[in-house]
């Protein structure tokens, strides 16, 4: 049985290692201790079959392969990371694809008006998706950064979009927001690292 937890826990170590999590993300998406983590890659303990079977569909390998005794580290963070790389873009490439049917629709029906508008809405919109894929694949600096950018993006778009006087005071309303935004990531990180 010793045999069995060091295999498990040297598969383990290295999978989470290749996919670029640190033990405390991998807890917190199995909502799991990363004492409970820390046991399983030391081989103190050996997770259940069900737990097993959520790492094995995590890392993207079969749960042979964390029970056995392997010669060569896996390659799933390379893999992993360029997939989502890959699907994170084209996502956003679909936003600017719908915005430009927009612009061509309004354009072929004749609609009045600046339908140019229709891509600096994409903006935002293309802040929105970083921010949804950064959350599902957790991400917390792009989560940041995606924030960012997003409020400045749905400053701009209000700008350019209401014509009132004085409207450039979106842009001294955003200061606020985005301090508040590179607060809250702060206190995040500081609470994931009291846990």
């Amino acid at each position: 049985m010793n045999d069995l937890r060091t295999v498990v826990a040297k598969n383990l170590v290295e999978c989470r290692k290749a996919a670029g999590f640190t033990q405390l993300q991998l807890a917190e998406k199995l909502n799991y201790s990363d004492k409970a983590v820390s046991k399983w890659e030391r081989g103190e303990s050996l997770p259940d079959i069900a737990v097993l079977c959520a790492l094995a569909e995590l890392y993207g390998v079969t749960l042979d392969y964390l029970v056995r005794e392997h010669t060569r580290r896996p390659s799933v963070g390379r893999y992993k990371k360029r997939r989502r790389a890959i699907v994170s873009v084209m996502s956003c490439l679909l936003v600017w694809v719908v915005a430009t049917a927009v612009y061509s629709v309004l354009l072929i029906c004749g609609t009045p008006g600046e339908l140019w508008l229709a891509f600096i809405w994409a903006l935002p919109a293309t802040g929105v998706v970083c921010i949804v894929f950064s959350c599902v694949w957790g991400n917390r600096y792009h989560r940041a950064v995606s924030v960012s950018a997003l409020i400045w993006m749905l400053a701009l778009a209000l700008f350019l979009t209401i014509p009132v006087q004085n409207m450039w005071l979106v842009f001294v309303v955003s200061v606020p927001v985005q301090a508040l935004a590179v607060f809250w990531f702060i206190l995040r990180k500081s609470q994931n690292n009291v846990c």
